[in-house]
């Protein structure tokens, strides 16, 4: 097997090897959902970029511990990827949050900051916008994430002043990430994450006693002690913060939406405010990260705008946002990842997420 002499880490298996420079790649046949190895070499130059950009390699999977597996065939092209963890309880919101997200990043929401979004893995990013994004954006609940997912929920590729760079984010289920099995796969992205975003659900002020405090705790704990060894930047998330728009200091951000100037000390005030709304109401279990990572941010979030309703006669949506999908201050915490990993550079950059 040929290289390009560039060491690589596998976002899935957490494996790393030398990216494969072969003039071969593996195609995806939508007929039998199987891929397919394709010789490209007798191919005119053009018609090799465009398989190598829809194609795939194979991961070589050095350990031999996961089922088979593919990444983008240009992965190794770009500049180092950066993997996003996702990590919260059951019924947190992460993958509404992540979908909203999504969404919003290929809206252009992250121009501000001079930086576009493009789908890497096409293929993944049409099963993800038709799964997720569609559904969401005609006011459809969307069901959690299934568990034993192993594979990224989105490869996209971040073009800015700092280069190229392969965004990937993995949304788990809050039971695998509960799971205390060492042999649990589902969980082997924490080994290769970059940055990690801590959800937590906000709770309904007019509901008295409720709280996910317990079942919070047992996530962040279990994905902070495996990650106890790295320096990463996080994201402690608020989400379903649409439940606090007429109480303090919730309903001031939520009437700011989305902002457009990076500014450390605008950060630095929200995380002050969600760090004292967290351990006001007792859910001092979520601000573990704050306390774990040397770099943190808090910040609070809708992805819908409302809580979901039951809705009759649907069993692929049995929810639906009666309000519509109406998504605040969701590419926040995001926002903050990248400049606190570098892909938004600068001054204020570096102080974002300091104490």
């Amino acid at each position: 097997m040929t290289t390009s002499g560039r060491t690589t880490r596998c976002p899935i298996c957490a494996d790393e090897f030398a990216w494969p420079n072969e003039p071969e790649v593996w195609l995806f046949n939508p007929g039998d959902g199987r891929y397919e190895l394709f010789d490209i070499s007798t191919v005119s130059p053009v018609k090799q970029a465009d398989l190598i950009r829809n194609g795939y390699r194979r991961c070589p999977n050095p350990s031999a511990d996961m089922v088979e597996h593919f990444l983008p065939a240009s992965f190794g092209h770009h500049g180092d990827p950066l993997v996003i963890g996702l990590v919260g309880a059951p019924s947190s919101g992460k993958t509404h949050l992540l979908t909203a997200m999504i969404r919003q990043a290929f809206l252009n929401g992250l121009a501000a900051y001079g930086i576009t979004v493009t789908a890497l893995d096409f293929r993944r990013h049409v099963h993800f916008r038709d799964q997720y994004i569609t559904p969401l954006e005609r006011g459809d609940g969307l069901a959690g994430t299934g568990t034993g997912v192993i594979e990224a929920a989105d490869i996209l590729l971040l073009r800015g002043p700092t280069g190229e760079r392969p965004l990937i984010f993995f949304d788990v289920s809050g039971e695998d990430l509960r799971s205390t099995d060492a042999r649990n796969r589902a969980t082997r992205f924490l080994l290769g994450v970059d940055a990690v975003i801590f959800v937590h659900a906000s709770a309904d002020p007019a509901e008295k006693g409720l709280s996910s405090v317990d079942s919070e705790n047992r996530s962040f704990e279990l994905a902070i002690e495996r990650l106890r060894d790295r320096v990463l930047p996080a994201a402690i998330a608020v989400t379903k913060s649409d439940r606090l728009r007429y109480v303090a200091p919730a309903d001031r951000w939520l009437h700011r939406g989305e902002e457009q100037v990076l500014n450390a000390a605008r950060i630095r005030a929200e995380s002050r405010d969600v760090y004292a709304y967290l351990h006001h109401v007792g859910s001092g279990a979520s601000l573990r990260p704050f306390e774990a990572f040397s770099r943190c941010t808090l910040h609070f979030t809708s992805a819908s705008g409302g809580d979901a309703l039951p809705k009759q006669a649907d069993k692929e949506f049995p929810k639906y946002f009666p309000r519509g999908f109406r998504p605040s201050r969701v590419l926040e915490p995001l926002i903050s990842i990248l400049a606190m990993t570098g892909v938004i550079a600068g001054q204020e950059a570096e102080r974002v997420g300091m104490p």
